[in-house]
């Protein structure tokens, strides 16, 4: 059996817009690694065609070459459009071919994804790996047992069949580290806000969940709020392995909140500095889970930046978000981190629930008050299945009709959540000033100057300008 993985094209779709970085979608490799040790007749391949820049013709081709028996696609709500015509293209070429579609999307929307897209052939819900195993063995075995395979979505004589519910791997540690021999590994860079050395970089997953309930969080619908921990010799042993197979040697540690666990995180990290493996790494946190007993551990262990979900300089869009934190504990996390010289990464969401533009500006100042190596500031994006998408459906912002696009952040699409008080225009506007006022000034200019004395410096530089100026342009 021959097994395609695929990972639509997203912001790079026909060159039509270039995306500073590209970050290797490890949830395939995963699905991958974890049948590879169940069975050795089934031939993977993985087709990023997000981080290739490749339209429909080049897929196809890709297809046609490789033949696949089964078709998995990997789709985040913005790439459902793409989603849907690699299905369609696949069936063009085999109409015996299976296609699987997996992700977030899915996950929310499964009837809806069998209904708007007829090429489709199965929903997996939810964390993947256990699933997909079950369904290509039941696929060898002319679709025994089918039906007891659980989270998985499909038609059966004209009528749409979800199975149970099943549970998440209890042990991560069982699961094998993802196959990452199935990637062209030269294809992946990191963002320039989350560059942190001059060594090609991978992403790594240490945990799964978030045990939090942000209104704009989709995490809660695949890990249901639970927090289930890799062992830290576990995720030593994938670094090493990075290291010394690959010459991977900076890492993003992809978790939703690294540092969730403070006991757990020390650990990690006094694992790294043991080794002597010598890597460098970046990480998301909270403001509520850092203090210097671990931002100490996590420097020693080569950690050079640490990156903030600080959302507003408002605390009643915090409170309105349901982040249980506050404008002080954002402060205090920054200057924590600061204490130790490394570097830190803030992402702000402008638009929200009560937004106006007071509010937006108390944001903007915000995060020039802080001691920043960089910001993001997005618009306010209510992704299918959270909370926030309730409310935008309720205020009549999305309808049967919203295209799926809309929904990536950092883009030209237009702002989905729309209030009386703040017009489109005027939002996108307050994006572009955000970026500007953070930007422009010349301190900050100043500072960014070393960056010139390293051609890995001007190569970050240079995108991080690409991403600027997109932005700028954005409306037009």
């Amino acid at each position: 059996m021959k097994v395609l993985l695929i990972n639509p094209p997203y912001t790079k779709f026909e060159g039509m817009e270039e995306s500073a970085g590209s970050m290797m979608p490890l949830s395939l490799g995963y699905l991958a690694a974890f049948a590879r040790q169940y069975t050795n007749n089934i031939e993977f391949s993985i087709l990023d065609a997000e981080a290739e820049g490749m339209g429909y013709d080049q897929i196809r081709e890709n297809i046609s070459k490789i033949t696949p028996d089964v078709v998995g696609i990997t789709t985040p709500t913005p790439v459902v459009k793409h989603a849907y015509k690699i299905s369609r293209i696949t069936k063009e070429i085999n109409k015996k071919a299976y296609v699987v579609l997996g992700g977030i999307h899915p996950t929310v929307l499964p009837e809806r994804t069998l209904k708007d897209c007829s090429e489709v052939d199965f929903v997996v819900k939810g964390e993947g790996e256990e699933i997909f195993h079950q369904l290509l063995k039941s696929i060898e075995e002319d679709f025994y047992n089918i039906e007891n395979i659980p989270r998985l979505i499909f038609r059966s004589n004209r009528k749409v069949i979800q199975t149970g519910h099943g549970t998440l791997i209890e042990n991560l540690d069982s699961i094998p580290f993802p196959a990452r021999d199935l990637y062209k590994l030269e294809l992946y860079r990191s963002a320039p806000t989350k560059k942190v050395s001059d060594d090609d970089a991978t992403p790594i997953l240490t945990s799964r969940g978030c045990p939090y309930s942000c209104k704009h969080c989709p995490s809660e619908i695949i890990w249901n709020r639970s927090v289930r921990f890799r062992s830290a010799d576990n995720v030593l042993l994938e670094i090493s392995e990075c290291v010394n197979k690959y010459n991977l040697k900076e890492f993003n540690f992809f978790d939703d909140t690294f540092t969730i666990n403070k006991k757990r995180a020390i650990e990690v990290c006094k694992k790294i500095k043991e080794s002597n493996l010598n890597i460098s790494w970046i990480c998301f946190s909270r403001t509520n889970t850092i203090d210097d007993e671990l931002v100490t551990h996590m420097k020693d262990a080569g950690c050079k930046k640490i990156s903030f979900g600080l959302e507003s300089g408002e605390q009643k869009i915090l409170d309105m978000m349901k982040k249980k934190t506050t404008i002080d504990m954002g402060k205090n996390a920054v200057l924590t981190v600061r204490r130790h010289n490394i570097p830190v990464h803030a992402s702000f969401m402008l638009g929200n629930i009560g937004e106006t533009e007071d509010s937006i500006a108390k944001t903007i100042d915000f995060a020039k008050s802080l001691d920043l190596d960089n910001a993001t500031f997005f618009l306010t994006t209510p992704f299918p299945g959270t909370e926030l998408f309730k409310i935008a459906e309720g205020l009549g912002n999305i309808t049967e009709n919203t295209p799926w696009e809309n929904f990536a952040p950092l883009t030209n699409s237009p702002p989905i959540l729309v209030q009386n008080n703040l017009s489109t225009d005027r939002l996108i506007e307050l994006q572009k000033q955000a970026f500007r006022q953070f930007y422009l000034r010349p301190a900050y200019i100043l500072k960014k100057f070393k960056l010139l004395f390293s051609i890995e410096g001007i190569k970050t530089l240079f995108e991080g300008l690409s991403v600027f100026v997109r932005i700028l342009k954005k409306g037009k």
